[in-house]
């Protein structure tokens, strides 16, 4: 793979860092990571073999010339604030999920691109009455239907030493006497470490998985109230728990998604009450993968 170029969108974001410095590590491989302000994003992946390019989801013509040379772009844009909307910046699931998936792939075509790789997400549903889960159902026809060679990734909840919300939850349960788990706390999920998806995709740019959709998580398939106890034995910080009854956080998302920097929505809450169970053997079966169980990928927290 020496001197191949990958482009990289949401580069400097937590999951797009990851994958970058796994194609880096690689060797051989150079990453252009399309951002709209290449200065702010290198402040944040400054890191050797990265190229910071100008690429704006919004203007097309910017997309063209950021993916020419590339033969892959790998699209794991997520737009600030994430899974909370904010209409009035324009960063909504439709245009950001969608729109940019679909701008991408009109951009590589006409750039010679021969490969697109999108992360999506584990509830992807173009039919789902959710804005979120139904973009990226949308999105992966899209890519499915644009005659470029793909691979598809939908992840349950995504967790690493820089991500937002298993550090967030660390963090509540380090300062508060109780928490609250929202819901019923028996939503499933199958939490992954943001390396084992980095290293699928890069077996993904290697070959591996073409013109598959691959649902990944961790090995084990918990609930939310589960998932809680393991973020709390490894961070050292027992709490009790209580539940939010939905209803009352969807009354409250009401509230605050009309402010102009919402902190939850009504959508948010769906997105975080929702099962995000995965069917991981025809992953592990192609790409050949040991994942991380929780437990062991959740041990930086004693540290934090």
């Amino acid at each position: 793979m020496d001197g191949r170029i990958v482009a990289l969108a949401g580069g400097s974001g937590f999951i797009g860092r990851a994958i970058a410095r796994r194609l880096v590590a690689v060797g051989g491989i150079k990453v252009h990571v399309l951002t709209r302000n290449p200065e702010k994003a290198r402040a944040q992946l400054d890191l050797a073999g990265v190229e910071f390019v100008h690429g704006d989801i919004a203007q097309s013509a910017s997309l063209k010339d950021a993916l020419l040379g590339a033969s892959a772009i790998v699209d794991a844009i997520q737009f600030d604030g994430y899974p909370v909307e904010n209409p009035r910046r324009g960063l909504t699931f439709e245009r950001i999920d969608y729109g940019g998936a679909v701008a991408l792939v009109e951009a590589a075509k006409q750039a010679g691109v021969e490969q697109f790789i999108y992360i999506s997400g584990a509830a992807a549903d173009e039919n789902s009455a959710h804005p979120g889960f139904r973009a990226k159902g949308r999105a992966e026809r899209a890519i499915r239907e644009s005659g470029l060679a793909y691979t598809i990734f939908r992840p349950s909840l995504v967790y690493g030493p820089e991500d937002k919300v298993v550090n967030g939850l660390a963090r509540a349960l380090r300062f508060a006497p109780v928490f609250g788990v929202p819901g019923t706390g028996r939503q499933k999920v199958q939490p992954v470490l943001v390396d084992d998806l980095a290293a699928c995709v890069m077996l993904a740019v290697s070959g591996r998985g073409r013109n598959g959709t691959y649902e990944i998580g961790g090995p084990d398939l918990m609930t939310f109230d589960e998932m809680m106890r393991i973020i709390m034995d490894a961070s050292g910080h027992r709490r009790p728990l209580f539940h939010i009854p939905e209803g009352i956080m969807r009354g409250v998302g009401g509230l605050l998604e009309k402010m102009p920097k919402p902190l939850l929505s009504r959508d948010a809450v769906t997105f975080v009450t929702a099962d995000n169970a995965c069917n991981i053997k025809p992953l592990v079966d192609e790409f050949g993968i040991n994942l991380t169980p929780a437990r062991v990928g959740m041990a930086y927290l004693a540290k934090k």
